[in-house]
């Protein structure tokens, strides 16, 4: 069984919900990242007393706590900063996305309506043509706007080729010296008066060009496409007198059966559906750049985080563990060497902890890339009327599957293409496209002169109702 476009598009609103929830998840972990790092300080401060004590004076307890605490301070407070700034935002993000939510829900109540209201338009649409082929008069007019139509068409050709081959011929003419002449001075009419000698070579002229027959060809050249195209003006009016009472008779079935109420119904939630389309790009704007500055705020190269790791490492570099080694390998004890390895452990955790904090936030900046484009994934989806009852697609197609693996930018792009080829309109998709291609009430009456002159003269009758319609 198909999935109904509906249903895809709540898969699809559900997988945005369910990959924005992956990422809440993963910056979640950034606390206790940010927890390690702390208890790594306190490991090192307290190996570093534990060797004062044992053979350095110089580095006192009390220093080292003196120094190593003033570090923390320093510490808490960009930390502090940087949490406060991102409760901030997290705050306008879940606020941003629960109107996206409650938007899109509205989307979907819209598109209900609007799926009914097509519905039932396409259902009164049925009656009014159905009824009207019924009718003799309508039956009797069609045909007549038919064979109307295939007249037009044949003398709109024909004119167009007496137009080409005048254009190709007349400059001939007007390009002759001894024609112009003759034709100026109205040589074979009741108009030319010479006489005399000059009567006498304007004979011998007119005969030495054949004038007569180039006169007449000139003239048929010169005057035909005037005359074809009042002749085709007169035929126009009276296609245009058929055509109008059709639409008389189609208006007086479309009232009586309701279906004008029944196009302005739905073309009103066409609008608010457009409206609404406008409200929830808005909305994904808005969260994706909160979804950024988000993200920015839990980067190893950020601001905050650049001034926290800066002064630890400030810290450690004055107590080098490098020199320690090297001191502790000059006592005979093996227990300052223990010591130091320790010092050295959490300096190498530490090492690893920015590493696995780089590698997390690239993990983040690629989920924010794909839910970037998941919401132009939804974006196309709705633009495309996917989204419509009309609208199928294959069972094959796991769409909360993909979504689940989906990792970056390119598994979205893949998930588009999948949706495409596995998508289908329902048999009605048709007189939806003309319903969209011109006003229903045109559409309705092709319809109906279609059924009522038959497959024969189908394409004569869409054409007079399109040429009626221009």
């Amino acid at each position: 069984m198909t999935i109904s476009g509906p249903a895809m598009h709540r898969l699809l609103m559900d997988g945005y919900r369910d990959v924005q929830q992956r990422i809440d998840q993963m910056r979640s972990e950034f606390s206790s990242i940010d927890a390690q790092r702390d208890q790594l300080g306190d490991d090192r401060s307290d190996a570093l007393i534990n060797l004062a004590e044992y053979y350095l004076p110089e580095l006192t307890r009390e220093s080292i706590e003196s120094s190593w605490g003033e570090v923390r301070d320093r510490v808490q407070q960009v930390l502090m900063r940087k949490e406060d700034h991102r409760r901030r935002v997290s705050a306008g993000l879940a606020e941003a996305n629960e109107r996206r939510s409650l938007q899109e829900e509205r989307l979907l109540e819209i598109n209900a309506d609007y799926d009914e209201a097509k519905t039932k338009q396409d259902e009164l649409a049925s009656q009014v043509e159905s009824e009207l082929a019924a009718d003799e008069t309508f039956v009797s007019l069609s045909n007549q706007a038919a064979m109307a139509e295939a007249a037009l068409e044949r003398a709109e050709a024909n004119l167009n080729e007496i137009e080409q081959d005048a254009a190709r011929k007349l400059p001939a003419y007007e390009n002759s010296t001894l024609f112009t002449y003759l034709r100026d001075q109205k040589y074979g009419t009741d108009q030319y008066g010479k006489r005399g000698f000059t009567r006498r070579m304007d004979r011998w002229l007119a005969k030495y060009i054949d004038y007569h027959k180039a006169r007449q060809s000139y003239q048929f050249l010169a005057d035909t496409p005037d005359q074809m195209r009042k002749l085709i003006g007169e035929d126009r009016a009276a296609l245009d007198t058929v055509m109008e009472e059709l639409e008389k008779r189609r208006d007086l079935v479309v009232k009586r059966l309701g279906l004008t109420a029944a196009v302005a119904k739905a073309e009103q939630l066409g609008q608010r559906r457009e409206r609404q389309l406008v409200e929830l790009d808005k909305l994904r704007d808005e969260t994706e750049s909160l979804q950024r500055e988000l993200t920015d705020l839990e980067d190893t190269r950020g601001e905050y985080y650049r001034e926290a790791v800066s002064a630890i490492r400030e810290r450690l570099a004055e107590i080098d563990a490098r020199d320690l080694a090297s001191n502790a390998r000059r006592t005979p004890s093996l227990t300052d060497d223990q010591i130091v390895a320790r010092i050295q452990g959490v300096d190498q955790k530490l090492d690893d902890l920015d590493g696995d904090t780089r590698r997390h936030h690239d993990e983040i900046r690629d989920m924010q890339r794909c839910i970037e484009a998941l919401g132009r994934l939804l974006q196309r989806f709705r633009a495309a009327k996917f989204d419509a009852a009309r609208s199928h697609f294959e069972p094959s197609l796991d769409v909360p599957d993909l979504l689940d693996r989906a990792k970056n930018e390119r598994d979205i792009d893949d998930l588009w293409d999948r949706l495409r080829r596995a998508q289908r309109w329902g048999p009605t998709l048709s007189k939806q496209l003309g319903n969209v291609a011109s006003n229903p009430m045109s559409q309705v009456l092709t319809g109906a002169m279609a059924l009522a002159t038959g497959a024969s003269k189908k394409d004569h009758t869409d054409r007079a109702a399109r040429r009626r319609g221009h």
